[in-house]
């Protein structure tokens, strides 16, 4: 039984088997597999034609689908989804979170600063953990934005494998 091929893809070319093109196999791939059928083997598909070679024919394809590039707004204003802003504003969201992420973080070391010179050692513990808990922040923010972004990538992907069905 022969399967149709995906619309979209040409078919495999078939290799026609000639009896006398069958070598006899060696001993140790006797052991492997099922053994050979006695007789003749059944004709497979006609080679190419003496003058050159067959030409394959191509299956139905759907057009390829050239989303427009759509702006913040025009993206705001798509009814169907089609077009996801999420993945143009990240970049945004990203820099915002570094800036106000770093501007806390100063404060947290200015406050641990005059904590120290006031001579308390949560001061200088205060110094100290300043740029683990910086550090630490931004990577869960950018931990969070990268699952997001995955999340519209697979949105993306599984849209064109759609499209190419």
């Amino acid at each position: 039984m022969t399967h149709q091929p995906d619309p979209g893809h040409p078919p495999r070319p078939q290799v026609p088997v000639h009896p006398e093109s069958v070598r006899p196999e060696p001993d140790s791939a006797r052991f492997y597999g099922p053994p050979p059928l006695p007789g003749p083997r059944p004709p497979g598909p006609p080679g190419p034609p003496p003058g050159g070679p067959q030409e394959q024919q191509q299956g139905w394809a759907p057009p390829p689908r050239v989303p427009a590039r759509k702006g913040v707004v025009g993206t705001l204003l798509d009814l169907s989804f089609d077009y996801m802003i999420t993945a143009k504003l990240v970049k945004a969201v990203y820099a915002l979170a570094l800036v106000s992420i770093t501007l806390m973080d100063l404060i947290l070391a200015w406050y641990g600063l005059a904590l120290l010179v006031d001579g308390s050692g949560l001061g200088l513990a205060l110094l100290v953990a300043t740029p683990f808990i910086w550090i630490f922040q931004l990577l869960v923010t950018r931990l969070i934005l990268e699952f997001v972004i995955n999340q519209f990538k697979i949105s993306e992907y599984l849209r064109i494998i759609k499209d190419k069905t």
